[in-house]
């Protein structure tokens, strides 16, 4: 994927702020003085792989951080530049560096990349059948829930007030007839899934807290358990509905399975081209003088 740099804000969720002024025709993107033109994402979009074009294809969200990465990418350069970095001698010598990875990587990935014919169907549909617990999704179970928040135990009082709140509040949910959505949305102190009247969603066992899986898999749909204590508070819950373990459908799993099945093949390519060259060109070493590189300061 283009524009690497500042990694870190997004995998610490530090998005950038969408900015409310609508962009003039040609336009993909502003931010600060930088623009990000129609035109230029486009020649940045035919720089990828078909592997990477059918991933973004199928996320818009992951095409819109891609270009938020590559606009901030452009305003630090253009603040480096600003400051007279791009002079410095060491980064001179690091951005002809830089230059040539670019180069080589980019010949080695055209002479690396599979034909456009590959994977051809049977193989797709070979590798899904030898893959099915690749594809398996897990029992899922529609919950909602009323959470209790615990208090520290020290603070015997309180304590005691929350485990009997949510003692209440299961007698109330298990009652025949209860609203559980009314009960959730009034008493709830997990604000989140409080104002959609307890609605956690769906999930699936690896994701449900250990304290929970043996009551919510005895549960029958509509029904109520609970308190039930984790390390933080007690759960009141109720099953919506369930989904058993269940392979996905090869349609849904077809593309996917192509840019895994390209992307391997593609990695096999490079490595068998890379051990080609390096046996038709094989490398002598001065061993002693690379070694005393590392014994001292150069002369």
């Amino acid at each position: 994927m283009f524009a690497r740099i500042l990694p870190a804000l997004f995998v610490l969720g530090v998005l950038p702020a969408l900015a409310a002024d609508p962009l003039p025709a040609g336009v993909a993107a502003r931010m600060g003085d930088v623009e990000i033109r129609l035109d230029e994402l486009r020649v940045l979009l035919d720089g990828l792989t078909p592997e990477q074009r059918t991933q973004l294809a199928r996320n818009p969200a992951d095409l819109q951080r891609v270009v938020r990465t590559e606009a901030l990418r452009r305003l630090m350069v253009a603040e480096a530049r600003t400051k007279g970095w791009d002079k410095r001698a060491e980064v001179v010598s690091l951005m002809e560096r830089v230059r040539e990875q670019a180069l080589a990587s980019s010949y080695l990935a055209s002479v690396t990349r599979p034909p456009e014919g590959f994977p051809s169907e049977a193989e797709i549909k070979a590798a899904y059948d030898q893959n099915q617990a690749g594809f398996t999704v897990p029992k899922q179970y529609l919950l909602s829930q009323i959470y209790v928040l615990a208090p520290p135990e020290s603070d015997k009082l309180a304590f005691d007030k929350a485990r009997a709140k949510a003692a209440d509040m299961a007698a109330k949910a298990k009652a025949r007839g209860a609203d559980f959505s009314a009960l959730a949305r009034a008493n709830s102190e997990h604000s989140e899934s409080a104002v959609r009247g307890g609605d956690m969603g769906w999930l699936s066992e690896a994701n449900l807290l250990p304290e929970l899986r043996d009551a919510v898999a005895a549960l029958k749909k509509g029904e109520a358990a609970g308190p039930v204590k984790s390390s933080q508070g007690w759960h009141v819950f109720r099953l919506e509905d369930s989904r058993d373990k269940s392979v996905r459908p090869f349609a849904e799993v077809r593309d996917q399975i192509v840019v895994a099945l390209r992307q391997r093949k593609a990695q096999e390519t490079e490595q068998a081209y890379l051990n080609f060259v390096a046996n038709k060109n094989p490398i002598n070493l001065n061993s002693g003088e690379i070694t005393r590189l590392l014994e001292g300061p150069a002369r």
